[in-house]
């Protein structure tokens, strides 16, 4: 097995190294589809035994899977504190495009990068500095027209993935996390590796058309939100940076993005093929098509 990969998610690219002389970087088959040799944006070394950086002050809890700590420019995501033979230790400068994993059990089993929320928590970070962001949100390429049905757990995302699988001329990319960034002017979703209960994760992009929002009801219909109801609805289905305000900032300032410039409702939805054919017809007679 290599001791380096590289990992494209959103057209961002990470590559990941040991510097401790071990080579046995063996993705699972989630991050498969997602090894790509391209020009590295983030740098991540693994390293095994503590980090010689001192973790500092807690700045964000979210327990009990990691904490957040700041020391000097440097931020110190603690993952799995609670669990000895898991711990590790994502440090990441301020203005990052390398970042360094240390693990505190150098003999443990889970000494592996893709193992737990590592490498979604490396992403999150990074695209909050100004390259997008990661949604709650089941992602569709529906004859080249890039859809978004977002909703937080239980709402309904896995059940339209599985749907929409049934249909022609569908691509599902991401059934729970879909990542969403402006490439060229072009406001774009991708596919991720971080899939939910229906496991439909893929590297393919498409330019973003329609964000749906989802809540259970008791007739399929479509409701045209505004611009304000849209943001909110978008911070509720995010992966919002609370703990860096100006990470935030520009979090919101694309969040306001979207809401302008795409199309934006709220779905009510029973969980059958009728709704697939509402959206159909939704999306082809807004797109001028009928």
């Amino acid at each position: 097995m290599p001791s380096n990969i590289k990992i494209r998610i959103g057209d961002i690219t990470t590559a990941i190294e040991w510097k401790s002389g071990r080579s046995d970087l063996d993705p699972p088959p989630a991050y498969q589809p997602f090894i790509f040799d391209s020009r590295a944006d983030i740098h991540l070394e693994l390293h095994l035994g503590a980090s010689p950086i001192e973790l500092g002050q807690k700045f964000f809890d979210s327990p009990p899977i990691w904490r957040l700590y700041r020391n000097g420019a440097s931020s110190i995501i603690y993952i799995f504190e609670q669990y000895p033979d898991l711990r590790r230790l994502l440090v990441l400068p301020h203005q990052f495009k390398g970042a360094e994993l240390y693990f505190a059990a150098p003999g443990g089993q889970f000494n592996d990068p893709f193992f737990g929320p590592t490498m979604e928590l490396l992403m999150i970070n990074y695209l909050a500095r100004g390259y997008g962001v990661i949604l709650h949100a089941c992602g569709i390429d529906y004859y080249g027209k890039g859809m978004l049905f977002s909703g937080e757990s239980g709402a309904g995302k896995s059940t339209l993935a599985n749907l929409w699988n049934q249909e022609a001329g569908v691509a599902v990319l991401s059934d729970d996390r879909t990542l969403v960034r402006q490439v060229n002017g072009q406001l774009r979703m991708y596919g991720t590796p971080w899939h939910g209960e229906a496991k439909f994760g893929s590297p393919g992009g498409i330019k973003l058309e329609k964000i749906f929002f989802l809540r259970h009801g008791r007739k399929n219909a479509i409701q045209q939100l505004s611009g304000a109801e849209s943001v909110l609805k978008l911070l509720q289905c995010s992966f919002p940076p609370h703990w860096d305000a100006a990470c935030m900032e520009y979090t919101m300032e694309f969040f306001e993005k979207l809401a302008t410039r795409i199309s934006c409702h709220e779905l009510l939805f029973e969980p059958d093929n009728r709704v697939i054919d509402l959206i159909k017809r939704h999306a082809e007679t807004t797109s001028g098509i009928i």
